[in-house]
């Protein structure tokens, strides 16, 4: 498995640290730490008045070096994060220093390694050491071609992880990386599957309150035979696991289940289908990796 981790000197991109140990643990293979210095900056949180001024072979010498000041200490840091996790020491950790667009720069690194992950951190400052904005993380997660995980807080101990299901192959994929990117020993699984609670109001219009609850019932058996199938297979692969079903707005019920069952993580894939393959649509994955309280893994 192959991450890239953006970071910058915020607090959010330390906990990123700890983070990727704790979340990927044995399975990670190759880490690539990446710095990126927005065009134009001048180092110390301020933008230069001049483009001659910025790029003077002097401070860029100088925003070099601080570059490679902060991507050693999270080098150091992550070291650290991966071997109190117990991570094999045959990782392989690589850093990285690119210049331009933000959001942009982590995109293309991403697709240069052919990134299974991008780590990011959810939140930084309004400068050079901080750039990781809340922006800059959703960009990421709408943009990029491959799984992002996205740290909010801290990611300790064993994990508590909420994975929101549905009937798309986005489902599908969504429970072989689980399965072969999480620890079963580190991780305790609550598989949720949301059903619409109610038919739109134009389809209640045309069906009446009757015909809609029976067109409702074989998509609540759907739902319960998609939870008892995920259920099989993840206890096959040795993980503690448990399922429920959850009726009304897919968006607010599962970040609603990530806080009454205080997870410290929530799944969800990246695209669905409409109808019954209801709800990974992008919007769904973007609206809980912006209003999760916790950290979200975007699975793609």
């Amino acid at each position: 498995m192959k991450i890239l981790c953006p970071v910058d000197g915020s607090d959010f991109s330390r906990l990123l640290m700890q983070g990727v140990g704790t979340v990927f643990r044995n399975r990670v293979k190759e880490i690539v730490l990446l710095h990126v210095l927005p065009a134009g900056h001048s180092g110390k949180g301020r933008i230069a008045k001049n483009s001659q001024a910025a790029s003077s072979p002097a401070l860029s010498e100088k925003m070099a070096r601080a570059s490679n000041k902060l991507l050693h200490g999270h080098a150091e840091r992550l070291k650290v994060a991966l071997n109190q996790a117990g991570t094999s020491r045959d990782i392989s950790l690589t850093t990285m220093v690119m210049k331009g667009d933000v959001s942009e720069a982590i995109l293309r690194a991403s697709e240069k390694m052919d990134a299974d992950c991008i780590a990011v951190g959810s939140r930084g400052m309004s400068d050079v050491p901080g750039y990781l904005l809340g922006s800059v993380s959703r960009k990421v997660v709408t943009h990029a071609s491959c799984s992002v995980l996205m740290v909010k807080g801290a990611l300790t101990g064993s994990l508590p992880v909420v994975l929101a299901l549905d009937g798309s192959k986005a489902t599908n994929r969504a429970i072989r990386k689980i399965i072969t990117w999480l620890n079963p020993d580190e991780v305790t699984l609550h598989a949720v599957s949301v059903v619409p609670e109610r038919l739109t109001d134009l389809g209640l219009e045309m069906l009446g309150k009757r015909q809609a609850k029976a067109f409702m019932a074989p998509v609540r058996k759907q739902t319960q035979v998609l939870l008892a199938d995920a259920r099989k297979k993840f206890l096959k692969a040795g993980f503690q696991v448990d399922t429920e079903l959850l009726e009304g707005n897919p968006r607010t019920q599962i970040v609603e289940a990530t806080q009454r069952l205080k997870a410290q993580l929530v799944c969800v894939g990246s695209k669905g289908l409409s109808g019954i393959e209801r709800f990974t649509l992008g919007s769904v994955s973007e609206w809980v990796s912006t209003y999760s309280p916790v950290s979200v893994l975007v699975m793609r």
